[in-house]
């Protein structure tokens, strides 16, 4: 870690990790976690950005200019400014307290992105909007499905507009239901997952994903999940990527099929979750979740929360 002690502190965030999809809800549905990551921003002593972590998941991620926190930053930057984007930058330590697991279907990337441009309208004072943020983040992270959720929290649709810019609604649900992960011991990555997925789907299974997750966000919204295990499910990517992830959709189909608890692979994956509602949470741990363990040795099982605030300062 960085010697923080001695250097300015220009501003403190904290980002939140999502889950995308929603089972029917491709591409375009997205759910705030309350899962986060937190980065403190202080004044570079060299020319060059430094980022310093620490947390899970952190072999590997570039810790200098290739970060996608640096990324973002110059991009903010390069759209404000232009070509002239160079001449505004200052040099900026950034150290990062990692919670949100990387590449397991969390918005891990996401939750960089958005802390990127959080970082650059806060200490460059820019005074850019949720929207306009959102829009610079997409051409660095093309998934609203979680940058939209990430930044807004709660509950989110994301769409593109007649313009093509990206705008999102914030759907209002009633919150009577605990959010189980359910996080295997291995990594996906988004790019590769996506390839996976044909550019042409059936008829049948188009129709059947609009169904399911108009009446599924219709369930979420009046607060009956009770049945939703019928729709949630989905057509249009899970089957594409089951053999990357056999032992998740394994665990989504028994939870859905056979306990009628509505579950879907989060994101691009590995990560599964499911809606336990509070009237059947007890039973739920007492009866079904110790098989479950057992049989998923190799999965990590998390209950979280909707994080409804989206990212912020702090």
């Amino acid at each position: 870690m960085s010697l923080k002690s001695s250097k300015k502190l220009l501003t403190k965030v904290r980002t939140f990790a999502t889950s995308a999809n929603l089972g029917p809800g491709f591409d375009c549905a997205g759910l705030a976690l309350d899962i986060y990551n937190d980065f403190e921003v202080y004044e570079g002593n060299s020319k060059k950005n430094c980022v310093f972590f620490n947390g899970q998941d952190i072999q590997g991620i570039a810790k200098d200019e290739n970060n996608l926190i640096c990324i973002t930053i110059r991009k903010v930057l390069e759209r404000k400014f232009g070509l002239n984007f160079i001449n505004y930058q200052k040099p900026i330590e950034v150290t990062c307290k990692i919670n949100v697991p990387v590449e397991r279907g969390l918005g891990s990337s996401s939750t960089a992105v958005v802390a990127g441009l959080l970082i650059a309208n806060r200490i460059y004072d820019l005074n850019l909007d949720i929207l306009e943020l959102l829009n610079i983040g997409l051409e660095i992270e093309p998934h609203p499905d979680n940058i939209a959720p990430c930044l807004a929290g709660g509950l989110v649709i994301s769409y593109k507009s007649k313009n093509g810019s990206y705008k999102f609604e914030k759907i209002n649900i009633i919150e009577n239901f605990k959010i189980l992960l359910m996080i295997p011991d291995f990594k996906i990555n988004t790019n590769g997952a996506r390839k996976l997925i044909p550019d042409l789907i059936p008829k049948e299974d188009a129709i059947l994903n609009i169904a399911n997750f108009a009446i599924l966000i219709s369930r979420l919204k009046d607060g009956n999940i009770e049945n939703a295990a019928d729709f949630i499910r989905d057509k249009m990517h899970q089957p594409y990527r089951k053999d990357v992830y056999p032992d998740s959709l394994n665990i989504v189909e028994e939870l859905n099929n056979n306990f009628e608890i509505p579950a879907a692979i989060s994101g691009s994956g590995p990560t599964a979750f499911a809606f336990i509602s509070e009237s059947r949470f007890k039973d739920f741990n007492e009866k079904i979740m110790p098989d479950l363990k057992v049989k998923y040795s190799d999965f990590e099982f998390k209950f979280t929360k909707i994080s409804n605030k989206g990212s912020y300062y702090f």
